[in-house]
């Protein structure tokens, strides 16, 4: 069997860094990466990070509009698919990246799988979500990474037989590499000692000028307090200039880093606030407390459990519930020791699951 793997973001590229060496011994994988995340910083940089095999094909498609963007990956992964001609297609997640890979395989009548699939969120105003559910509803396989997504797929009436529970690749992926992370010297370069990390980098938060404002009104308010740490996304900045609104310049800004060096902020935070679902998922590994800047999570098991905290996007809550973190030590505390049960064996099994019941 020879396989393509398609990925295009930062999170994807973390989350297959574990499969990377073992699709590769048992497919002979070849890997495209669309370039959806199109800067030194957001893509090349991790694979010299994580010491992983660089991409066979680069497709170097920029940001553009969503329909576009999809569009040109499409043309440029048609030629690569009648050249390969692989057994099936691997993708992850829920990108434009995960999509075009997923359209090319059904109009190519490749075998196609989908690694973290069945991720919900409820919320189809976030374009991920409806990625997600077209590339679930095409997919002949589907890997799923936990109960929940197991329960969201067999409740929108697909086969069970086409699911199968592996788990997570976060954890392994952040166990692995955070050895690598040991060596940063960012808390150092910036100069910090008690910090949160912020990032913001989704359409629904960045193209709305109302919640935009109310989120950088509430990190504004909160630098008074802690320092903030914020590696601000090159959309986030756009949408900054674009509505004219000021980050207080306390807030210690910085552009985009390496993989590494930002795991290593994340570990040693005193807490995040994010929208991104994947340092959800990091934050919950190294016991960091995360708050979710947004009114829904595809992560749910996190915020069930009460490791991750869905604060929303209103001003007035991100602040009571970052006061309470800062004012109440014994309270993070207890969010850190809130344990969640990760697996070690889950690229193992996803290798395993791949090996078999091709066609169903």
């Amino acid at each position: 069997m020879e396989c393509i793997v398609i990925f295009g973001t930062r999170p994807e590229i973390t989350k297959l860094s574990p499969l990377f060496k073992p699709l590769h011994k048992e497919f002979n994988a070849k890997f495209i990466h669309t370039g959806q995340h199109y800067t030194y910083e957001l893509d090349k940089i991790f694979f010299e990070d994580l010491s992983i095999r660089p991409p066979d094909y680069i497709l170097g498609v920029a940001s553009s509009s969503p329909g576009t963007q999809v569009g040109n990956m499409l043309l440029k992964l048609d030629r690569i698919i009648q050249k390969e001609k692989p057994d099936f297609i691997l993708v992850q997640g829920d990108t434009n990246s995960t999509l075009a890979g997923g359209l090319i395989a059904v109009k190519s009548h490749v075998y196609l799988s989908h690694l973290e699939a069945g991720c919900r969120s409820f919320d189809r105003n976030m374009p991920e979500e409806i990625n997600r559910i077209i590339v679930d509803h095409v997919s002949n396989k589907l890997l799923v990474p936990d109960r929940y997504s197991y329960d969201n797929l067999v409740s929108e009436g697909i086969s069970k037989s086409r699911i199968h529970l592996v788990g997570n690749t976060s954890y392994e992926a952040s166990k692995r590499n955070l050895a690598f992370a040991k060596r940063s010297k960012i808390v150092e370069l910036l100069n910090i000692d008690k910090y949160v990390l912020v990032t913001l980098h989704r359409a629904e938060n960045t193209d709305n000028q109302k919640i935009l404002s109310e989120i950088i009104s509430a990190l504004n308010y909160l630098s008074s307090l802690v320092d903030i740490v914020f590696p601000i996304h090159p959309r986030t900045v756009e949408s900054l200039k674009k509505y004219a609104i000021k980050l207080d310049p306390k807030i210690k800004v910085i552009k985009p880093i390496g993989y590494l060096d930002f795991l290593y902020l994340e570990k040693n935070a005193y807490f995040i606030m994010t929208d991104s679902g994947g340092i959800q998922e990091e934050a919950a590994m190294m016991d960091v407390p995360c708050l979710i800047l947004r009114n829904t999570t595809e992560w749910m098991r996190y915020v069930d459990s009460g490791k991750n905290l869905l604060v929303g996007i209103k001003k007035e809550s991100i602040i009571n519930v970052s006061k309470n973190l800062l004012e109440n030590k014994d309270i993070l505390e207890k969010i850190r020791k809130i344990k969640v049960d990760f697996d070690f064996n889950v690229s193992k099994r996803v290798i395993t699951s791949l090996k078999k019941e091709w066609y169903l």
